[in-house]
């Protein structure tokens, strides 16, 4: 298939020898490319043969000398040529399984590509490498890698996934240390399935394959309204949640005097389940889970407690509304009562409730534009609306469900600003 070339950098490389946008890379030095690690780590040597095939059909084999770290100046649209590896696995917690219909097709894909989790921090599970997956993971030492555990037990995480591969995580996880790999793990926890002393083993398991395994990050189990034939599960309550954190924090004092660091880390929902503040920044180390959002709400309580200092003491008067979810109900009303403080702004969270997927999701980014819409409603026409923008599909204005900005602003009458999740965004959409 090779990599079509989107762009050539000018004065580049590929520019001098006459390469063009439109032209497909085949080939570096006899090794075919399929995505933007084979594209950076084959074309670093000093002599390189590039195979490509012209836009008007015509194969070229180009010769290059070049100093080892020169750059050749192409650029690719995406980061994988060949089809993206996608999940085989049938997990009872799956978050896709459970997607209303009618959104955005490709929520429903189900991918599960060691590449996006070395480039992007996106989990993957082990169960679907080839033996040449394999390979080129060891060869290219691709560190590090993001991991879905779930549990250590082979049998009940073969269970919970369903796929017999799903067993040999501890084998997978012994190979990727022996290649000098680190991970990143994941648990989804479900309550009477891989808690209790399913999770101790677990914890203690991995920590024994410090410093391969880096971290582990819990998650909640994350249940929609849209469960039609999928296995019985539940959310956790409020007095587990609290267990729950004392009892990782227990562990943590453990693991900070073995490793240094506090080695698990808890999801924000669970202290948002559970009624207690998010801990302080130290906990979260150096938010090695942040893409798992654990320590989002620290992050951003921090840089408010900054940004807040310069807001003015007076604006003419304005009134302003935040959307958010309910999770973040506490978090957007402390920073509601701040900007208050400012004479002449006038600032009210709207908690816009998530029937669309129902059940227990409660996170702000799975609004989607038919609950704005229904919570707004005409009530609020010719007023500010701030709404975030990973509510948004990356680089438009369309929501989950369809419904673009413009939609939501026709049908309420209301005018909508966008903050970026940042504090000093937030500031900006509602002060200007």
């Amino acid at each position: 298939m090779g990599a079509p070339i989107m762009e050539v950098i000018k004065a580049s490389i590929a520019d001098a020898v006459g390469l063009e946008p439109g032209d497909t890379l085949l080939s570096i030095n006899g090794q075919p490319v399929e995505d933007l690690l084979d594209y950076q780590f084959y074309s670093q040597d000093d002599n390189i043969t590039l195979v490509i095939e012209k836009k008007n059909g015509e194969t070229w084999s180009v010769d290059i000398e070049k100093d080892f770290d020169d750059e050749l100046g192409l650029l690719f649209e995406g980061v994988v040529f060949d089809r993206i590896r996608l999940c085989r696995n049938r997990c009872m917690f799956c978050f896709i399984d459970q997607m209303p219909p009618a959104m955005r097709e490709t929520l429903y894909v189900k991918d599960d590509d060691y590449r996006y989790s070395f480039l992007f921090g996106n989990y993957i599970t082990l169960t679907n490498l080839s033996d040449d997956d394999w390979n080129k993971l060891e060869s290219m030492r691709l560190s590090p890698l993001y991991v879905s555990v779930h549990t250590t037990s082979g049998p009940l995480r073969q269970q919970m996934m369903k796929n017999p591969r799903a067993a040999h995580i501890m084998e997978d996880l012994q190979r990727l240390k022996q290649a000098g790999i680190q991970v990143h793990t994941q648990i989804v926890l479900c309550p009477d399935l891989n808690d209790g002393q399913e999770l101790v083993k677990s914890i203690n398991e991995l920590a024994d394959l410090y410093p391969s395994v880096q971290s582990v990050g819990i998650v909640p189990v994350g249940l929609t309204g849209h469960r039609d034939k999928l296995p019985h599960l539940r959310t956790f309550t409020a007095q587990e949640a609290r267990e729950l954190i004392e009892e990782v924090n227990q562990w943590r004092n453990t693991f900070r005097s073995r490793f240094g660091i506090g080695f698990v880390y808890l999801a924000d929902e669970f202290y948002v389940k559970a009624g207690i503040p998010v801990p302080p920044a130290d906990y979260y180390d150096d938010y090695s889970q942040i893409e798992n959002g654990i320590g989002l709400i620290r992050l951003f309580m921090d840089d408010w407690q900054e940004i807040k200092r310069d807001l003015p003491n007076q604006i003419d008067p304005v009134q302003v509304f935040l959307i958010t979810g309910e999770s973040a109900r506490t978090v957007m009303q402390t920073v509601a009562e701040d900007l208050n403080r400012v004479k002449g702004l006038g600032v009210e969270v709207i908690v816009v409730p998530n029937q669309y997927f129902g059940g227990g999701v409660t996170v702000t980014g799975l609004l989607t534009g038919t609950d704005i819409i229904n919570c707004l409603q005409d009530n609020y026409r010719g007023k500010k609306v701030v709404i975030p923008e990973v509510l948004l599909q990356e680089g438009s204005t369309m929501l989950l469900d369809n419904i673009t900005l413009e939609e939501i602003a026709s049908r309420t009458g209301v005018v909508i600003r966008t903050t970026d999740g940042s504090a000093r965004s937030l500031v900006e959409a509602v002060l200007y």
